[in-house]
C-alpha cells in the first residue's frame, strides 16, 4: 500500500546540511514548515530590492490560494454535518499566517496575513507540500505515503476523510519546491533577466513634506550608511573648526614649551 517514509531520524540528521537561506511558514506563531536551502551564484543585495518583495507577495498568494481551494473542498463536503461551520466565526485577526526569509539567520522579508476564514480543520492540518498521505493508527502508529501511489491503490475503497483528502491535495503542487525555485530565480542570474544587482530596484523614492523627493534604499545596511554620510556633512564645517582648534592649541603649546 504505497511507500512508507522510513528514513530515521539518524539518516535526517546525518543527511542534513545547514544553508544560508531558509524560508518558513507559522500560524499564530507555530512553526508548521521549515526549508533550509541555498542559492547558486546568489546576486548579494538582490533580497533587499522591490524585485524580491514582488516575488514574495505572489508566494504568500499562492500559499493563501492553495489553502481557499482547500476550504471550498472541505466545505462542500461537509458544511452539512460538522460542528466546524456552526460555531461562531473567528474574530479578524484571531488566527495569523506568517511567511518569513532569512539570510544566516537574519531576518530580511516577513509577511503576516489574517487566517480567521479558512474552517479549523484547514487552519489547524496546514500541508503546503501537498505529496503524502498521513495516517496514524489507534495505537498511536504514524504511517506516510506518497499520495499517488496511496490513491491509486485504493480508488473505489477510500474512507470519506481519505476522499475528501483527495479532493483537496491530488491536484495540488508542491509548494515547498515552488517556494525554494521562486527564491532561487528571484535571486540569481535567470534568463538573461537578472544579471548583477544593476538589474534590480534597491530604492524607492517618495516625495517630503517640503515639496522635494526623498529616495530610501531598502537595504538596512545602505540605509544606515547613508544616514552616516549625511551626518558628516551636516556637521563638516564644525568639525573642520573643531580641528582648526586643535591645530591652533598645538601651535600655542609650542610656542611656550
Amino acid at each position: 500500500m504505497g511507500t512508507v517514509n522510513s528514513i530515521t531520524n539518524e539518516q535526517q540528521q546525518r543527511e542534513y546540511k545547514d544553508e544560508r537561506f531558509e524560508f518558513a511558514l507559522y500560524v499564530n506563531d507555530n512553526l508548521v514548515c521549515k526549508r533550509n536551502f541555498r542559492i547558486n551564484n546568489f546576486i548579494e543585495g538582490s533580497m533587499n530590492s522591490i524585485n524580491f518583495k514582488e516575488a514574495v507577495d505572489n508566494i504568500v498568494k499562492t500559499i493563501d490560494d492553495d489553502l481557499k481551494s482547500k476550504s471550498r473542498v472541505y466545505t462542500w463536503y461537509y458544511s452539512d454535518f460538522f460542528e466546524d461551520f456552526k460555531d461562531k466565526p473567528l474574530e479578524p485577526w484571531a488566527c495569523t499566517f506568517k511567511f518569513e526569509v532569512t539570510d544566516n539567520k537574519n531576518l530580511v522579508i516577513s509577511k503576516i496575513w489574517d487566517g480567521y476564514a479558512y474552517p479549523r480543520a484547514i487552519r489547524e492540518r496546514v500541508d503546503i507540500a501537498n505529496k503524502t498521505v498521513r495516517i496514524v493508527t489507534k495505537d498511536g502508529m504514524v504511517y506516510t505515503f506518497d499520495k499517488d501511489e496511496y490513491f491509486k491503490e485504493n480508488e473505489g475503497k477510500l474512507s470519506t476523510e481519505m476522499y475528501v483528502l483527495k479532493a483537496m491535495i491530488n491536484d495540488k503542487q508542491d509548494l515547498l519546491m515552488y517556494i525554494t525555485k521562486k527564491i532561487c530565480e528571484t535571486c540569481s542570474p535567470h534568463d538573461d533577466l537578472y544579471t548583477s544587482i544593476d538589474n534590480y530596484t534597491t530604492n524607492v523614492v517618495y516625495p517630503s513634506e517640503n515639496g522635494t523627493k526623498k529616495k530610501y534604499f531598502l537595504s538596512a545596511k545602505k540605509t544606515y550608511n547613508k544616514y552616516v554620510s549625511d551626518w558628516a556633512k551636516s556637521v563638516s564645517e564644525k568639525t573642520k573648526k573643531y580641528f582648526a582648534s586643535l591645530a591652533e592649541d598645538d601651535k600655542i603649546i609650542r610656542k611656550y614649551s
